[in-house]
C-alpha cells in the first residue's frame, strides 16, 4: 500500500491513541460468550439520550451507558447475526449485520430498522457474495463486517469479502476489503470492479488478510480504520489496527505511523486488535474496539481509546 508524506503530516495527530486506563470497557455477561464488534450511538444521536452499544457474541447485544465508560448489559437485540454497523438517517437507525446462510460458511449482510433502537423491522438482504473474491474455501458466498457511509447523493457499502482460516485459532477471518454504491439504503448495490484492499505476502501487517475496515469522512477526507490479518514473527496470526487516508475513498494511504493500536503481547489484548466504532466527544475522538486475549480457549472484550483533536471536527 502506498504512502503520502503530506497526508502523513497533515494527520499527524490522528496516529496518536491512547488506552483507557479502566480498559477493558465490556466484558461478556456469561462464562463461553464473548463480545466484539461494536456499533454506538451517542447521547445525542439516541432516542433517549443515553450511549448504546450493540455488539456480536452469541447474538447481537445491547449495552446501554450514562457517560460511555460503564456500561450495562439490556440482553439481546437479536439472536442471530454478527459484526453489527449502525447508520443513522433522520430518525430512523438501520442495523448492517452478517448473517450465516445455506452451507458451510455461507453468510450475506443484511439490514433491520428501528425508530427506538428497541423493536426492528424485518431483514432484508442487502448483499451477497458473488464475486470471486467474495467466496470460501469452498466456494460458497461469504461477506461480512459491514460499514454504511454517505457520500454525496450515494450510500457507499464497505465490507469484506472472503475468508482464510486461521490455523492457530481454528475460525475465519476476512481475506478481502470490499466496496459497493447505490442510490438507496437498501440497494440495489453496484459493487467496485476489485476490491480495494487486498493482502499481500510483501505486506507486513496484511500477509494472512486484509481485514476489515470502517471508514468516516473527516476535513474532506475519508479515514479507514483497517485491521489486518498477519503472521508475526512469532509463528502466531495477529490483527492490528491501522488508520490509513484517502482522498476518493478508493485510493489508501498507509503510514509508518501504524499501527496505532497493536497486540500487548499480555493481557486482555494479548493476541489480536479487532473491529471498531469512533465517535466524536469535545474535542476528542473515542474508539471503541475490541480485542482477544489469545489464541485456543481465548476471549475477546470491548475497550476504548482516545484521540485529542488539534481542532473541532466532525465525523
Amino acid at each position: 500500500m502506498e504512502r503520502d508524506k503530506e497526508l502523513d503530516r497533515q494527520f499527524a495527530w490522528l496516529f496518536q491513541w491512547f488506552d483507557f486506563s479502566q480498559n477493558p470497557i465490556i466484558e461478556a455477561p456469561r462464562e463461553g460468550d464473548w463480545v466484539s464488534d461494536p456499533t454506538v450511538v451517542t447521547p445525542q444521536e439516541s432516542p433517549d439520550g443515553k450511549w448504546h452499544l450493540f455488539c456480536s457474541g452469541k447474538g447481537i447485544k445491547h449495552f446501554v451507558s450514562d457517560d460511555g465508560f460503564h456500561w450495562v448489559y439490556l440482553g439481546l437485540a437479536l439472536q442471530e447475526g454478527y459484526s453489527p454497523f449502525l447508520f443513522r438517517e433522520g430518525d430512523t437507525f438501520w442495523l448492517f449485520y452478517q448473517v450465516s446462510m445455506g452451507k458451510h460458511r455461507e453468510t450475506a449482510i443484511v439490514c433491520r430498522s428501528s425508530k427506538d433502537l428497541q423493536n426492528w423491522s424485518e431483514r432484508k438482504i442487502v448483499i451477497v457474495g458473488e464475486k470471486d473474491w467474495e467466496r470460501g474455501i469452498h466456494g460458497e458466498p461469504y461477506v461480512r463486517n459491514p460499514c454504511v457511509l454517505k457520500v454525496d447523493d450515494e450510500y457507499w457499502l464497505y465490507y469484506s469479502g472472503g475468508y482464510i482460516i486461521l490455523p492457530d485459532t481454528g475460525y475465519e477471518e476476512p481475506s478481502f476489503v470490499c466496496l459497493a454504491r447505490s442510490k438507496s439504503l437498501l440497494g440495489p448495490y453496484e459493487k467496485y470492479e476489485s476490491p480495494i484492499i487486498s493482502p499481500s505476502l510483501s505486506d507486513k501487517w496484511r500477509n494472512l488478510g486484509a481485514g476489515a475496515m470502517k471508514v468516516y469522512k473527516l476535513d474532506g477526507y475519508f479515514i479507514g480504520f483497517n485491521n489486518g490479518i498477519y503472521w508475526g514473527a512469532d509463528l502466531h496470526s495477529h490483527s492490528a489496527i491501522h488508520v490509513l487516508i484517502s482522498k476518493d475513498g478508493l485510493q489508501w494511504f498507509d503510514s509508518p505511523k501504524n499501527p496505532v493500536l497493536a497486540p500487548a503481547g499480555s493481557g486482555w489484548k494479548k493476541s489480536h486488535v479487532y473491529q471498531i466504532d469512533c465517535k466524536i466527544v469535545g474535542n476528542e475522538i473515542w474508539m471503541f474496539y475490541n480485542a482477544r486475549d489469545g489464541w485456543v480457549a481465548a476471549t475477546e472484550r470491548i475497550g476504548l481509546a482516545i484521540c485529542q483533536m488539534p481542532y473541532r471536527l466532525s465525523l
